[in-house]
């Protein structure tokens, strides 16, 4: 029970940086690209899944 809650833990963080390279990278280049669209999906669902593991694995 405890791995799921530390994969969980790591892929929301692991999310969580990928969107905040794709907004740095977004405001240092003034614009968005296919690359940091893909980034900011994909973060997001990352974040998103290790949410739900580690919700999971709390109970």
């Amino acid at each position: 029970m405890k791995a799921k809650f530390y994969i969980g833990l790591g892929m929301q963080i692991f999310g969580l940086t990928a969107v905040g390279l794709c907004f740095i990278s977004g405001i240092r280049n003034g614009d968005y690209g296919q690359f940091e669209l893909a980034q900011l999906v994909f973060g997001s669902f990352v974040f998103y899944a290790g949410n739900y593991l580690k919700g999971r694995a709390s109970n």
